[in-house]
């Protein structure tokens, strides 16, 4: 988990080479986080990227202050991190992932039907698990005509739900 005001974009894997190269997961949409330049924060501490190299869905990182391999091990499992504020932001309409998970969900009538618990990219839209308790969990497709309102201030998600979406109330086996 990252640190309070901080989000992660990525987690460093492993070194690679002798010279203080990781190989890091990016957890971002925005791959500018890893170009030359750009100041993240690793075990807390500020740093700077040199340069860096992507190799499918992967980035390779020279990181200011890591120069050989035994600085780069340390750093092993470490995440990736940028102060929360500089998260970049669209004029669109859009969330972070980390803000989805946890809202509670409620139909068009008020009815609280649950808690996002995880949110499953498809590849076409991403969908919601809804957490229902003691009930099935329910699949809340991310689609315009169903996300009526999304308030991460007030913890909510509004949606209208497609007749026959939401499941009998049976409790779980």
């Amino acid at each position: 988990m990252p640190r309070d005001g901080f989000r992660a974009v990525g987690v460093i894997e492993r070194p690679r080479g002798l010279k203080g190269e990781v190989k890091a997961l990016p957890l971002t949409d925005f791959p500018e986080r890893f170009e030359a330049g750009a100041r993240v924060f690793i075990a807390g501490e500020p740093r700077q990227v040199e340069r860096s190299n992507w190799q499918k869905d992967r980035v390779y990182l020279f990181i200011n202050g890591i120069s050989d391999r035994g600085a780069a091990e340390t750093l092993r499992g470490e995440l990736i991190e940028v102060p929360e504020e500089e998260r970049p932001r669209t004029d669109e309409p859009f969330w972070y992932l980390d803000e989805i998970e946890g809202l509670r969900v409620l139909a068009d009538d008020g009815q609280e039907l649950g808690t996002i618990r995880e949110v499953l990219q498809t590849g076409a839209n991403d969908v919601y698990i809804v957490d229902r308790g003691e009930r099935r969990d329910l699949l809340v497709p991310a689609l315009r005509d169903v996300i009526v309102n999304v308030d991460t201030a007030a913890g909510t998600m509004a949606v209208d739900l497609p007749d026959g979406l939401l499941p009998d109330d049976e409790p779980v086996d």
